[in-house]
């Protein structure tokens, strides 16, 4: 209704100024205000739109993260395991039929038809060792929750690399952002413990979620959003508690360089970076 008021009074004043009039010399300042004006207001609603839009995307994680955790539960309690660690799978929904199973380093299974899969090995842990082709089982956690109905599309089984189509379940967040359920078999010890390219924050994590964006950053979110996902949900502090960053770029997700000397709950979001710098961890979800 306001963008048919705004065309309608638009399309009224263009017939006025567009009729032969005499002694016509231009604009008026009437007329020039009503033109800003119409302009103010179509300049005011797109950035309004755009600011919804972006909420709503921010509001998916929250609302993934939820669901994620009611499926797991669900699936917990009908199968009494964890999906990906379900060592019952192959008796319930067949086995892949090229290769042999592999939830460790190696080549593993393929070519799965239906809810064809591999089991996990039932110790409790969704392991993930990073080996193209095996059957980790933060694949087959997908795979698993797609097979018992709790969890949306259908998923091959096979880690074929990070953010690959059919390994993992990529977010309505958008933004080609995809998930990974992972366990953490040991806690980290005090300040942060750098790995590669990485910067993982002390404490002890547990199984978490982990917000990937499918490129050579892995970044997701500017640090003002992160810290407005970590505020609504958590403490509102990036290196600590249950919604936690991860730490590729030095300072521009958070405001202290990586330092193994410096203590996580030191650390605070680089709000003023307006790029996309962060990663985002949910700690301790099943």
């Amino acid at each position: 209704m306001i963008g048919g008021g705004i065309n309608h009074q638009w399309n009224c004043f263009m017939d006025h100024i567009s009729k032969p009039q005499h002694h016509r010399e231009g604009f008026s300042l009437i007329e020039l205000a009503i033109v800003l004006t119409i302009l103010g207001i179509i300049a005011g609603g797109v950035l309004t739109g755009r600011h919804l839009i972006r909420s709503a995307q921010l509001r998916t994680i929250i609302t993934e993260k939820d669901r994620l955790q009611s499926a797991v539960n669900t699936f917990e309690e009908k199968f009494d395991a964890l999906p990906g660690d379900f060592a019952g799978a192959v008796a319930l929904w067949g086995v892949m039929p090229t290769g042999a199973c592999q939830i460790g380093y190696g080549t593993g299974a393929r070519d799965a038809t239906g809810t064809q899969t591999c089991n996990g090995d039932g110790n409790g842990d969704i392991w993930f060792p990073h080996s193209v082709g095996n059957n980790a089982e933060g694949v087959l956690f997908w795979q698993h929750l797609s097979n018992a109905g709790l969890w949306e599309g259908r998923y091959s089984g096979v880690f074929s690399g990070w953010g690959a189509a059919g390994s993992f379940y990529f977010s309505k967040f958008g933004e080609s952002t995809y998930v990974i359920p992972h366990h953490y078999r040991v806690s980290y010890p005090g300040g942060i413990i750098p790995r590669s390219d990485l910067i993982s924050f002390e404490g002890e994590y547990g199984h978490t979620m982990v917000y990937k964006s499918n490129d050579n950053t892995y970044n997701v979110l500017l640090p003002e959003e992160a810290y407005n996902i970590d505020r609504k949900m958590d403490d509102g502090l990036p290196g600590i508690g249950m919604v936690v960053t991860r730490e590729r770029d030095g300072a521009l997700c958070n405001t202290l360089p990586a330092s193994s000397s410096t203590a996580a709950e030191l650390y605070t979001y680089n709000r003023a970076h307006d790029q996309r710098a962060c990663e985002i961890e949910f700690k301790n979800m099943w």
